[in-house]
Order: C-alpha cells, then sequence, then structure tokens
C-alpha cells in the first residue's frame, strides 16, 4: 500500500523500469505516447494512483483515478484490485487478467494474459511468476519465487517457495530461484537499479 508521494514516485519508476527499461519517459518518448499512447504503462500508473489516494483518503482525486482505471480495465480485459501488488509489476500483453483485489502480491510479480487469481483471500510473496493460461484458486499463503508454468492450476499453498509449478493441479517439478535469475538476461540488471533507488531515495518495507 502507498502511503506517501514519494513511495508512489518510487513505484511507478519501478514499473516503469521492470515493463519499458527506464525510470521516466524522455520528451521524444512522451511525444511519442500522444499518437500511440502506451496503455498497460497508463494503466500501471493510475493504479498506483488510486492506490495512493485510497491510503490518503484524498476524494476528489481518488474519484477521478477511479473512473480512468476502469476505462482503462475494460479497454485492456484487465480486472485487477488497484492495492494488491508491490513495486516492479510487470504485465507484458493485454489480454484478460483477474486479480481478486483481497489478495496481496510482492514485489517483481509477472503477469501474463488469460490467468486469473480467484478473489479468495491470500498472501503470495516476491517474485511471483504467472504464466499464460495459468490460475490460482488456493486460498492458502503461496512463499517467494514461485513460477507457475502456462495452463497450470495452482490448488494449495505453497509457502517454501522457490518452486516452479506444472500442472492441473499443479504440483512441483524442481527448485528454482527467482524467476529474473532462472530465465536470464537483462531483467536482473533491472532489479538492481530498481533496488538501487530504493536505498537512495530511502524506500523501506517492512
Amino acid at each position: 500500500m502507498i502511503q506517501s508521494k514519494k513511495e508512489l514516485d518510487f513505484y511507478i519508476k519501478a514499473d516503469y523500469m521492470m515493463n519499458r527499461g527506464y525510470f521516466k519517459p524522455s520528451f521524444k518518448q512522451r511525444l511519442k505516447a500522444i499518437l500511440s499512447p502506451d496503455y498497460i504503462m497508463d494503466f500501471l500508473i493510475t493504479m498506483r494512483r488510486v492506490d495512493y489516494y485510497t491510503q490518503t483518503k484524498q476524494a476528489i482525486p481518488l474519484i477521478i483515478n477511479k473512473f480512468k482505471y476502469k476505462k482503462l480495465s475494460i479497454k485492456l480485459g484487465f480486472s485487477i484490485g488497484a492495492e494488491v501488488f508491490g513495486y516492479g509489476l510487470v504485465i507484458p500483453h493485454y489480454g484478460t487478467i483477474v486479480v481478486g483485489e483481497n489478495n496481496r502480491i510482492g514485489n517483481y510479480a509477472v503477469l501474463h494474459s488469460s490467468t486469473c487469481i480467484t478473489a479468495r483471500q491470500k498472501v503470495i510473496g516476491n517474485n511471483f511468476y504467472l504464466s499464460t493460461g495459468a490460475k490460482v484458486t488456493t486460498g492458502e499463503n503461496l512463499g517467494d519465487n514461485i513460477m507457475v508454468s502456462a495452463n497450470s492450476v495452482v490448488t494449495k499453498g505453497y509457502s517454501q517457495g522457490n518452486v516452479l509449478l506444472v500442472g492441473a493441479p499443479a504440483i512441483i517439478k524442481k527448485t528454482i530461484p527467482s524467476w529474473y535469475e532462472y530465465q536470464g538476461g537483462n531483467t536482473i540488471d533491472k532489479v538492481r537499479a530498481i533496488e538501487k533507488l530504493r536505498m537512495q531515495m530511502g524506500i523501506f518495507q517492512e
């Protein structure tokens, strides 16, 4: 939950870095967005603002941003609780994504299209990766560093974390590190940049 303007700024920058590879769009990129809007980033920014204005009880900007959030949700096919996710949320594509607002999910989550996390209240740790077509129906908690493979259905909790889940119902296939370490590439550099920024800005989580 975003409690201050500084936290709001950090969450938006973290989302930008994970999804677009920079903390803030350049002037040229902002001009380009006028002709070709970046609806996913618009959605993420508005989601963070709804969270912030909810926590700080600012009625008028909350109403405005909730209206925009609903419009973008319909346009993109998303139904995602605004106060669910930690910073660095990755949404690669448009398409149906349903996440119940009663859930609490950590930092650096990834949501592919045609996915669902039911409204049954649960806590999911950091670095959660939900592949295309996967679903989480359990009301039990999931630990850090859990990847759910395509079209799998998670029906029970895995509090120990660090596992790849496969199948319907999903079972542990193997032990893994975080999804960005498992997949490789430059994503780990993005995470390091965000964590460096977090320390510089004095953003400390419980």
